[in-house]
């Protein structure tokens, strides 16, 4: 086949227009600018090559349609073109005809724009496969004329090597076509390339592991590099693969354009001498773009260099979209039953099932499912995914009224509807909905029945890849303030809650809220299953909308902290997680239901009798002591505390915790500071990472076991041991040497006299690998059984605060940190209340309380930083414990001060999370917080800036009952006032904030 260079700059121009087809292809209507032999629809051919300068030397390769390699079928056939590059083009591409073009060559696979030159007097399609795979409908604008070129660019994916691209008709009428040119998707840009930015710290470095043998380093305390020049055809979503170098785990803070930024969590590698990668998904304008990468205030990786291409998430078959605008065709109805409140109509091509506000549209010819609430539909195209299978790409959907099913159970009274796919030599999908009578929401799940055993590591029970697919109501203008909740796998790395402006690209892990801020109203969908899977939420939004969304089991990235793939789930039967759908006019309401729907099904860890259930109250030694400390210690604490701090416990019941270093005390002392803890009228709290061993020695033996550590860690399916996280490794929950270990902790701890304990890392048990056991699949699973051993030994007889955690499963403590450590300054302030802005639905619902870790009020540099510290801890649900040494003149002044307000630690002591007010605070934390009991409310204010701030607080935003009279009483200064007006205005110096109380008072 004829093959002729072109240089990719050229390429670049004639895809200056690309549109996304319906099927999923990436397709452009002719460009405006004049290139080598091509020309637009509107202006013509233009005969000569134009000469330009080339931004690139790397070219790319145009094959003929004529060539001699190509094959024809039907009426396909060459034909006379003076306007088509060598005189000729095919055309005949009419009932049953194809065009198959062969000898397409590429180095490497990967993603590839086909640059396709065309003529089309009319609108006209075609049927686009590479290499016989499925093929994808791609339309074509018509062109000026018959005797006009234009061009069209489809993204492809092309595998290393000879390719094979066919256009065939689809029994319809193809447009005639001139050649294709084959230009790679992914282009490279060097971080230290001459048209980029460097602000800070800072600076260019050499780096014999780079490309060009330099790097971006030294970003941190403000510093940051803009890569300028990003140049892209089409705007939409792009997947940035990022090279760099982090011997530590760092995030960038990532931001387009200007634009908001997201704080990115990047892996470690293994050391400061190899680059590694990660891919994001940004959104970019065509034309040039500009990236900003920067440390967030804090330290970040360094920057090798990033290539940019399509976000493959827009690349699906065309059974996989709804088409735009349209309703789905109902046909004559053949059947209609009612269930109490809940309707079911069947027509000859829908089933539609109502409830009170919402309905659920279900199009049996296209496997495609819509849903409405009060008559706008919010989501449409939904279908489920079974690894590479679409169910609405099967060949029949089939719904019996015979197969409505009653249903009760946790939830309440309703039905179970079930839509089956169905294909030979395919599982059957069967999408099973469960409808309430009495609640707003409804739970999706998909099963995959087989005659033998099935495999999967990716299960997606409900999916769009329908442009505006996921429709909130806020237009193409964008009149209010659309976000999409990004919410953290776990709280490691302090990692951060990010309210993503809705015209971007994420990934949220188990659950997200896709909401105005500024009318509230939004949807909410995350899984309520944590038995098997990690599930991931992958959102792309455009004007607007969100043209992608995928909620799927099978989650493994730098935020789960998989070094591995998801685990492979085997089985006759296998199901995806079940999946809460609701909308809401507030969304705060709606992440709340959705986390009482998660403690229907798995219940936080009941009270045991002799556990307190109250909120914990006392202190904690990492903050004031780390590593140091001593037998001591504590035993000054525990007196401090009886003698001076008597206010600083709940119900009589005060905690003197010993964290990590524990170990630095024998055995007797431990025994000793128990008894003057108890004797003392306190209770005693220990700590302990159960999945994690620090040391390097594989030979050490394992506590209470004849195992050796080699022996209990886990490792990957090649027998190697799992890299470090946090700098220790991940003990296998499964291995009987790991139970061994576990029962000598534990029962050592409990013979102690221990009533409190902190699990920390337990993150390291939920990593994917191979486990001893057979039966466990994934890490999910292996957690799961980790917890259950550790519930059945002190689940009854201590209170358990898990640290740093999954956010699911829930059901194994009583309590867990919302954030990752938090100390005293208005920056720990800030990254706590990050948590609480976006995470406060926990408390409550699957945790008993959210832990805002300890307070370390001596880290704050001021008496009003130290109280804007315990105001978060104050408002967060909590977990109560300072964690200072007693000893300290600064830190007995401050405790005095701040640890014996009856009326703060009153409010610490409802353990109740606040809500923040506004939700569109990007990766930061909102400024003010509101709670209500009964008819009196409590807000909090906080200034994170070092300079005084003044704060107007709209009290009818905040939720406060207008038309009463309130008395305002700030909660530290006892200070009282009238409100007047519909607003709160607060003065507020450098890092402080306030807690005030309005109470209703009789006319």
């Amino acid at each position: 086949m004829m093959k002729k260079p072109l240089t990719l700059w050229l390429a670049l121009l004639l895809m200056l227009s690309i549109m996304t087809a319906n099927a999923g292809f990436a397709e452009a209507p002719a460009a405006d600018a004049s290139t080598e032999e091509a020309s637009s629809a509107q202006d013509g051919i233009t005969a000569e090559p134009i000469a330009l300068q080339a931004a690139s030397e790397a070219s790319g390769t145009v094959y003929e349609a004529e060539a001699e390699g190509s094959v024809m079928t039907g009426n396909a056939s060459v034909s006379d073109c003076p306007p088509c590059s060598g005189g000729l083009k095919v055309g005949g591409l009419y009932q049953g005809s194809s065009l198959e073009m062969t000898g397409i060559e590429v180095a490497a696979a990967g993603s590839y724009y086909a640059i396709i030159d065309y003529i089309s007097g009319d609108p006209r399609s075609a049927e686009i496969s590479v290499n016989g795979g499925a093929a994808k409908h791609v339309e074509f604008m018509k062109t000026a004329d018959w005797d006009t070129l234009g061009t069209q660019s489809v993204m492809l994916e092309l595998a290393a090597g000879m390719n094979a691209i066919t256009f065939a008709d689809g029994n319809g009428y193809s447009p005639d076509i001139d050649r294709i040119t084959i230009v790679p998707a992914a282009q490279s840009y060097e971080g230290e390339a001459a048209g980029n930015e460097l602000s800070g710290n800072a600076s260019i470095n050499d780096c014999a592991a780079c490309s060009d043998g330099k790097k971006v380093g030294n970003l941190y305390q403000g510093a940051a590099v803009r890569m300028n020049g990003i140049n892209v055809p089409e705007a939409g979503a792009y997947e940035i693969t990022v090279y760099y170098i982090s011997g530590d785990p760092r995030s960038f803070s990532v931001s387009v354009n200007d634009g908001p930024a997201q704080s990115i969590l990047f892996a470690k590698t293994p050391d400061w001498d190899t680059v590694g990668t990660q891919n994001i998904q940004v959104m970019l304008q065509a034309g040039d773009n500009s990236l900003l990468f920067s440390d967030g205030g804090g330290y970040a990786p360094d920057l090798d260099k990033i290539t940019v291409a399509p976000h493959a998430g827009q690349v699906v078959a065309g059974c996989e979209r709804a088409e735009a605008n349209a309703q789905l065709p109902a046909g004559k109805p053949t059947a209609s039953k009612s269930f109490g409140k809940i309707s079911v109509k069947q027509f000859e091509h829908i089933v539609q099932i109502e409830q009170g506000s919402y309905s659920v549209q279900y199009d049996t010819q296209k496997g495609l499912a819509a849903y409405s609430w009060n008559g706008q539909t919010v989501a449409k195209g939904v279908y489920s995914k079974f690894g590479d299978l679409a169910s609405s790409c099967y060949s029949a959907h089939t719904f019996s009224m015979s197969d409505v099913k009653p249903l009760k159970d946790g939830f309440g009274s309703g039905i179970k509807v079930t839509f089956a796919s169905h294909e030979a030599g395919k599982p059957t999908l069967n999408q099973i909905y469960s409808f309430y009578a009495n609640k707003p929401y409804f739970l999706t799940r998909t099963e995959a029945p087989g005659d033998g055993a099935l495999s999967a590591n990716y299960f997606a029970p409900v999916v769009t890849n329908t442009e505006g697919g996921i429709d909130i109501g806020l237009g193409t203008l964008g009149n209010g303030d659309g976000r999409v909740l990004s919410v953290p796998y776990d709280n490691d790395m302090w990692v951060r809650y990010q309210a993503v402006p809705i015209n971007a690209a994420d990934t949220s892990y188990e659950v997200t809220a896709v909401y105005d801020n500024t009318s509230r109203n939004g949807l909410i969908v995350g899984s309520v299953t944590h038995d098997t899977w990690k599930t991931g939420i992958d959102f792309i939004g455009e004007a607007n909308k969100l043209n992608s969304l995928s909620v799927y089991g099978g989650a493994s990235s730098a935020k789960t902290h998989d070094s591995q793939p998801h685990g492979t789930v085997t089985g006759s039967k296998l199901t995806s997680p079940q999946v809460f759908v609701g909308y809401y006019n507030d969304y705060r309401t709606g992440m709340e239901a959705y986390g009482e729907a998660n403690a229907v099904i798995a219940p936080p860890l009941a009270f045991g009798k002799k556990v307190p259930s109250g909120v914990p109250v006392g202190w904690n030694s990492w903050g004031a002591f780390g590593s140091s400390l001593s037998y001591q210690n504590i035993i000054d604490t525990s007196n401090y505390y009886k003698k001076q701090l008597k206010s600083m416990d709940n119900d009589n019941v005060t905690y003197i915790n010993l964290d990590s270093y524990w170990d630095n005390l024998n055995d007797q002392q431990l025994a000793d500071v128990v008894a003057t803890i108890r004797k003392n009228g306190q209770k005693a709290g220990i700590y302990w990472g159960p999945f994690v061993y620090w040391g390097n020695n594989m030979e050490q033996p394992v506590d209470g076991s004849t195992y050796k550590y080699g022996d209990i860690l886990l490792r990957d399916h090649d027998g190697n041991l799992l890299p470090t996280l946090d700098g220790a490794y991940a003990v296998d929950p499964t291995h009987p040497g790991a139970k061994e270990r576990m029962n000598y902790f534990l029962g050592k701890f409990k013979r102690l006299g221990f009533e409190y304990i902190k699990l920390d890392f337990l993150t390291h048990g939920a990593l994917e690998g191979d486990h001893y056991d057979p039966a466990v699949q994934t890490g999910t699973q292996a957690y799961n059984a980790g917890m259950k051993e550790m519930n059945k030994l002190i689940g009854s007889s201590m209170f358990i605060s898990a640290s740093i955690a999954p956010m699911f499963p829930s059901q194994y403590a009583h309590s867990r940190r919302i954030a990752t450590d938090t100390f005293g300054s208005i920056g720990d302030t800030e990254y706590q209340l990050n948590a609480l802005t976006y995470g406060w639905w926990q408390n409550g619902t699957i945790y008993h309380y959210t832990d805002p870790d300890h307070m370390a009020l001596t880290r704050a540099a001021t008496l009003e930083e130290a109280r804007s510290r315990v105001n978060s801890a104050v408002i967060s649900g909590t977990v109560f414990l300072g964690s200072d040494d007693v000893n300290d003149p600064k830190a007995q002044e401050y405790m005095k001060v701040l640890y014996t307000n009856k009326d703060v630690l009153e409010l610490a002591t409802k353990g109740k999370a606040f809500r923040a007010i506004e939700g569109n605070t990007g990766a930061q934390a909102a400024d003010a917080f509101v709670s209500k009991d009964k008819d009196t409310y409590y807000l909090a204010v906080f200034n994170y800036s070092k300079e005084a701030s003044n704060k107007s607080i709209s009290l009818a935003r905040a939720g406060v009952e207008m038309g009463k009279t309130y008395k305002v009483t700030e909660l530290w200064s006892g200070a009282t006032s009238k409100l007047t007006g519909d607003a709160l205005t607060v003065s507020l110096g450098a890092a402080e904030s306030r807690l005030y109380e309005f109470k209703v008072q009789s006319r």
